[in-house]
């Protein structure tokens, strides 16, 4: 009766210990999850075909293709655009490689510059079309 005593303490310890260990990793899975964190990313839209791609305002002009967590935020880019295609944005998103492409998953629109653009070269055009004499505020 001892031999099947030890046995049986024996099996006990032994399921206690396969149970401890994924008790163990099921919360080490749950503490691993980490807030996904979000950039702002500025820049000017075109849209080829159906991908809307985001220039990004910087000397690279960078270009992003841009993919929403929230179809609400697509559609009302998409509608800017057929407004009047001539603004600049803030984007919360977190920028990926797929494929050797560079992509934006997009979290949320931060603001919108309607008639306005981001682009050193645009601001550059517009100076070179003031009349002469208008380029400083002096009385």
């Amino acid at each position: 009766m001892n031999k099947n005593r030890r046995h049986s303490i024996w099996y006990v310890s032994l399921f206690i210990l396969i149970i401890s260990s994924f008790c163990y990793a099921e919360e080490s899975v749950n503490k691993e999850q980490a807030k996904v964190i979000y950039d702002l990313f500025s820049g000017t839209i075109t849209q080829d075909k159906d991908q809307l791609i985001l220039h990004r305002c910087s000397i690279a002009r960078d270009q992003f293709l841009l993919d929403f967590n929230h179809p609400e935020d697509e559609i009302k880019i998409r509608r800017l655009i057929q407004q009047d295609s001539y603004f600049w944005l803030n984007l919360r998103a977190r920028a990926y490689e797929n494929n050797k492409i560079y992509r934006l998953r997009v979290e949320g629109i931060s603001a919108v510059h309607l008639k306005k653009s981001c682009h050193l070269s645009d601001l550059l055009s517009d100076l070179d079309k003031l009349p002469k004499g208008k380029l400083t505020n002096r009385e």
